[in-house]
């Protein structure tokens, strides 16, 4: 085992000044993140550890395949396999109608059934499989990492008998209803993770530059469906936790594919939306009308926390929007912090189980950007074991 981690120390420490020298900014680990990492692991036995799990998840996706949209059994709207399709999460059938149809709404009831369209855990398993492989490849420099996360890319993108259509016309799908609605977009809302990751093996030898120009026009292809589309539209004028993770996405692809104006008109159009969003105590008020409201405010707040990262990187501070007294992020930090570690009983409604280990991973990062506030949580009523390893190695 230390032979192992002495080895993947010293093909990080390659990899990272020939990463360094090309002068590649990634959307969201900076170059001083990406220092301290790598001198963390000269000595530090427990982010040796870190590196050693993360390698071992990605080495599962060197045999473990992915599953292509068009093996879906069911029939999309428009007929043809390519296209994503997703059914809505929490509606069901109507119990007084004869065929159920149309469907009802349960908010933060998932129906089982809707598992039966696969294409949601499809595309999940390769964003998840890329951004794996992507770190893996930059923190060893082994390329069998790079190769298989480029041939994921050329199966999701350009593979005429496996590839995706860039767009998300039939997500979310509410039968009796609809053929797919705006709020779908939300399923690739991991979406930005993955491009970050492709950064990291942009320089791969085995990444022919013809492939990279196709894989970079599917997205840029998709970027114009978000911003065009009668789908992308419904989703531009929502006001929650939809229209924070819109703008991300829009940011990431903008920035991804070099559009620095449309990115920067996100990040000052974020200043609004943020004051819109979060109100001078915290509370997220949008987030916690829902069944799940404590749950959607950590998710909301996770999307702050990676936009804000990404202004960051491009002159635009959105940590501190407006001032230091009434930091919407902080804020809404404080307001949910004593519901997580038990100090006081989450007034509003919260049906389901709460998974509290995101929050505390948010914590992690609040940590570094607002040092004076007591963020480093250690309470009896807390045990957060972070499952995560790629978060541990930069944040814990």
């Amino acid at each position: 085992m230390k032979l192992l981690v002495l080895f993947l120390f010293f093909i990080c420490s390659f990899t990272f000044d020939t990463l360094r020298a090309q002068k590649i900014q990634l959307l969201f680990h900076s170059n001083q993140l990406l220092e301290t990492a790598k001198a963390s692991l000269t000595e530090n036995s427990i982010k040796q550890q870190q590196l050693a799990e993360l390698t071992k998840r990605a080495n599962q996706w060197l045999t473990r395949p992915i599953k292509s949209v068009v093996v879906k059994q069911q029939s999309t709207p428009c007929g043809n396999p390519h296209e994503y399709m997703s059914m809505a999460s929490y509606y069901w059938p109507d119990p007084s109608k004869p065929d159920g149809l149309p469907y009802i709404r349960k908010d933060g009831q998932r129906n089982p059934a809707n598992e039966l369209v696969p294409d949601h855990t499809s595309i999940n398993d390769w964003i998840t499989a890329v951004t794996s492989l992507g770190w893996a490849y930059y923190f060893t420099g082994e390329e069998k990492y790079a190769k298989r996360a480029v041939s994921f890319l050329k199966f999701w993108c350009l593979d005429t008998a496996t590839c995706m259509i860039p767009n998300l016309n039939h997500a979310q799908i509410i039968k009796g209803i609809d053929t797919g609605r705006g709020i779908g977009i939300i399923d690739i809302h991991l979406l930005p993770n993955l491009l970050e990751a492709t950064q990291l093996f942009e320089n791969y030898p085995g990444y022919a530059t013809t492939d990279k120009k196709l894989v970079k026009a599917w997205f840029a292809d998709l970027l114009n469906w978000l911003q065009t589309s009668e789908n992308g539209r419904q989703e531009m004028q929502t006001k929650n936790n939809h229209k924070t993770y819109y703008e991300l996405l829009i940011a990431s692809l903008s920035v991804y594919l070099g559009k620095q104006k449309l990115a920067q008109n996100i990040f000052q159009n974020a200043k609004k939306l943020m004051i819109d969003q979060i109100d001078t105590n915290g509370m997220q008020a949008l987030e916690t009308e829902r069944t799940n409201g404590l749950s959607y405010s950590i998710f909301n707040l996770s999307a702050w926390f990676q936009l804000a990262t990404l202004a960051e990187q491009h002159g635009v501070d959105l940590w501190n929007y407006p001032d230091n007294v009434n930091n919407r992020i902080k804020l809404a930090i404080n307001y949910a912090l004593p519901y997580l570690i038990g100090k006081q009983q989450w007034p509003l409604q919260q049906i389901n189980a709460l998974q509290p280990d995101d929050f505390f991973r948010l914590l992690n990062r609040a940590s570094l950007q607002y040092p004076l506030e007591q963020y480093n949580v250690n309470t009896e009523k807390v045990v957060f074991k972070s499952a995560n390893p790629l978060h541990d190695l930069f944040y814990r």
